[in-house]
């Protein structure tokens, strides 16, 4: 400790860089999950509507 001058900002020498991707990639990718979610409650609108006016 003393040869790294007191300093108690260690950093573990084990873990892996992160690489969260390219962001052209991540934002394709999060409109497609978006689209999907919404086509996915617009079914469930339409099923829940179907099931209420029965």
């Amino acid at each position: 400790m003393k040869a790294r001058g007191y300093n108690l900002d260690i950093k573990n020498p084990h873990t892996v860089a992160d690489d969260h991707g390219n962001p052209e990639t991540l934002l394709a990718d999060l409109n497609a999950a978006e689209a999907r979610a919404s086509s996915l409650r617009d079914q469930l609108r339409a099923i829940l509507a179907e099931a209420v006016a029965r």
